[in-house]
């Protein structure tokens, strides 16, 4: 299975985005892809302040 991140969802990850990474990494966000019988779930959350992005696009 493919999960992948499309450039819009790329777009709204940035525009949400706040908070300033506090590792030399620079890593911030957990990407969480739940398949269902539905389609794919998608959040992205902010390991800073724990805040959540829903990608989830619409179902039909």
């Amino acid at each position: 299975m493919l999960f992948e991140i499309t450039n819009e969802m790329e777009k709204k990850i940035k525009e949400c985005d706040s908070c300033k990474a506090v590792d030399v990494t620079g890593a911030k966000f957990s990407y969480i892809f739940t398949p269902t019988s539905l389609g794919l779930v998608i959040f992205v959350q902010c390991d800073i302040c724990n805040r959540q992005l829903n990608l989830t696009e619409a179902w039909d």
